[in-house]
Parts: C-alpha cells; sequence; structure tokens
C-alpha cells in the first residue's frame, strides 16, 4: 500500500505560546471571539484529530489538510 500525505491546521490552542502570542496581539482576541465554538482549543483536541487521521479508519484519508480551529476560518472568511 502506498503512503499517504495529510497535514493538519490548527487554530489558536491554548498553549504557554499562544498565551503570549495571545498577550501581544489583540487580533487574537478578535479571532478567539468569532470562532463559532467560543473558545480556544486544547492540545488534546489537536491530538484526537491526529491520532484518527493516524488511525486505521482514516486509511482513504489522502492529500488533504484538516483545520483544527473550531471554524473560526469559516467565520472570518467573509470578512
Amino acid at each position: 500500500m502506498g503512503a499517504r500525505a495529510c497535514s493538519l491546521s490548527p487554530g489558536i490552542i491554548d498553549t504557554p505560546q499562544g498565551r503570549q502570542e495571545a498577550a501581544t496581539h489583540a487580533s487574537m482576541q478578535r479571532l478567539i471571539d468569532a470562532t463559532p465554538l467560543g473558545r480556544t482549543g486544547s492540545s488534546e483536541d489537536v491530538a484526537s484529530v491526529v491520532a484518527f487521521m493516524l488511525s486505521d479508519e482514516a486509511g482513504f484519508l489522502n492529500g488533504i489538510d484538516i483545520l483544527v480551529d473550531g471554524g473560526v476560518f469559516a467565520a472570518v472568511r467573509g470578512d
């Protein structure tokens, strides 16, 4: 069987680096406010998607970027 190539693009994730960025960039809070889920993501949110992507259940997933951003991209792309 051939290799699969996928990528994951996280949104604003609650990590030490994410909190530091949010403290210095007011635009980060605006993105959080625009997120339909109304919160930042967690490392567990990202890890769960990665686990799925690596699982046999995602065996037909290939050549795609998965957004793990709580819907913020969809919410702001029309702005």
